[in-house]
Order: C-alpha cells, then sequence, then structure tokens
C-alpha cells in the first residue's frame, strides 16, 4: 500500500477546516437572504442548505484526513476519502456562489429599474 505523507494528511485536514468555515458563512449568507423578502426567499434557503451540505462534506473530509494520519503508513484510502469529500464540499460552495450571483444579479437589475424610474421623474419636473 503506498504511504501518505503525515505532511498531506494534515493539509488535508486544514483545508477541510476551512471548507468547513466556508460553509458556516455561506449559511449566514442564506439565512440574511431569506429575512429580504420573497424574491430573495427561495435563493436565501437554496444558499443556506448548500452552506450546511458544505460542513457535512468538510466535516467527513476531516474524519478521513485524521483517520489516514492514524493507519500505520497513513492509509491512502482514507486520504483519497478525505479529498472526496472535499470535492463534494468544494462543488456545495460552487453552487451556493452560482444562487448567490443569481441573486445579486436579480438585485442589480431591480435598483436599474428604480434608477429609469427616479430619472424619468426627475426628467419631467
Amino acid at each position: 500500500m503506498h504511504e501518505v505523507s503525515e505532511e498531506h494528511a494534515k493539509a488535508a485536514e486544514e483545508h477541510a477546516k476551512v471548507s468547513e468555515e466556508h460553509g458556516k458563512l455561506i449559511e449566514e449568507v442564506g439565512k440574511t437572504l431569506k429575512e429580504r423578502g420573497k424574491s430573495a426567499q427561495e435563493h436565501g434557503k437554496l444558499i443556506e442548505e448548500y452552506g450546511k451540505a458544505t460542513q457535512q462534506h468538510a466535516k467527513a473530509s476531516q474524519q478521513h484526513a485524521k483517520a489516514s494520519q492514524q493507519h500505520d503508513g497513513n492509509s491512502t484510502e482514507e486520504f483519497v476519502k478525505a479529498a472526496q469529500e472535499h470535492s463534494k464540499a468544494t462543488e456545495k460552495h460552487t453552487k451556493a456562489v452560482k444562487e448567490f450571483l443569481q441573486v445579486a444579479q436579480e438585485f442589480v437589475q431591480v435598483a436599474q429599474e428604480q434608477v429609469e424610474t427616479s430619472k424619468k421623474l426627475l426628467d419631467k419636473r
């Protein structure tokens, strides 16, 4: 069996911890959006769910990374599982960012419409 260096196993664990923190932040963004009105509620709910999923996969990645350090010769199998879970966490994070960009684009569009309406009202004066 191949060995995974302790350095790589620890790096995987640290990456997983960072992913978990990102998941917490994503979840908070989702909760905040849910409070912003009907149009943002659905986006907020999805983003919050992606944040929770990011955290779950990150925690699983941490567990596998730790397990890879505890086996004699650092278990390659556990390291691979850690990488797979990290990949899933990254996928959920990416989906959250895409969802946020969509809601941000909608907000920008509404703001532009409000600016245009204001300009028209000012021009009538």
